[in-house]
């Protein structure tokens, strides 16, 4: 092979490097790769259906076995209803592809029938959610409560085993149980080689601070229930009703359409 060829086939193949790189990189030819879109735009039903079908297991998943008295529960169930409702609403929009104009042809008279049924399951489902906005409301208000009286039920415990703490250095006890108060407490080692009257006194002052931080750690707790609770269901509440008027609109929208 002599030098000519050698030139010959290097800038052959930087041409062909070239030619492949924008073809890579370059525009498609979709009418001469795909002679059929609406092959492609056929799966979104597809899929639609089958979001849809999981979208109803999910909410059977969610309200069985139901807690009707639990308001914890309750609370739990709608904040999954709304999010799983997020995603049959997205399986009902690839569902409607169908009814493109390039896919008319597709339809069948199943389908139709279906969608006849969903519709007024969809504005069944709306006008619960908005039913279940005052419920949302009401359980966060019954729960509340119980945490509330779970968390001053805890901070009267606390007082009063400090109280009786109180009542037996007031009583008139040793030395040595002073000592050991003191220590039970965690008192420093400074604190402990104090003399006894001072000692108690020191003792005295700590259980009653300690009184005054357990309400107020306790009404700090409460606040931050209260806001935490609140928080969350304002949230539930949005979503409920955003998801109803969502749901009335595409049920107005297929009747419309004289499905």
């Amino acid at each position: 092979m002599n030098f000519r060829d050698i030139k010959e086939n290097i800038g052959y193949f930087i041409f062909s490097s070239v030619k492949n790189f924008r073809a890579f990189f370059g525009l498609v030819n979709w009418e001469g790769l795909l002679s059929n879109t609406s092959d492609l735009t056929g799966l979104l039903p597809i899929i639609g259906y089958g979001i849809v079908m999981m979208s109803f297991i999910d909410f059977i998943y969610v309200i069985v076995p139901p807690q009707l008295q639990n308001p914890e529960w309750e609370l739990n169930a709608i904040s999954l209803l709304t999010q799983h409702s997020w995603v049959f609403l997205i399986g009902l929009g690839l569902i409607f592809t169908r009814y493109f104009r390039d896919n008319k042809n597709d339809i069948r008279f199943l389908e139709i029938v279906f969608l006849r049924f969903i519709r007024w399951v969809i504005l069944l489902m709306g006008i619960a959610f908005f039913a279940l906005i005052p419920l949302t409301l009401l359980n966060t208000q019954r729960v509340l409560k119980v945490v509330n009286d779970q968390i001053t039920e805890q901070r009267n415990n606390r007082v009063e085993q400090i109280t009786q703490i109180e009542k037996r250095l007031a009583s008139g006890v040793s030395a040595e149980q002073i000592k050991l108060f003191a220590k039970n407490i965690n008192m420093s080692p400074d604190d402990l080689k104090l003399p006894t009257p001072q000692l108690k006194n020191t003792i005295q002052k700590n259980l009653a601070s300690a009184k005054k931080t357990v309400s107020q750690e306790a009404a700090l707790n409460q606040r931050g229930q209260w806001k935490n609770r609140w928080k969350s269901s304002l949230r539930t509440v949005i979503a409920l009703l955003i998801i109803g008027v969502t749901f009335v609109i595409v049920w107005l929208q297929i009747g419309r359409a004289c499905i």
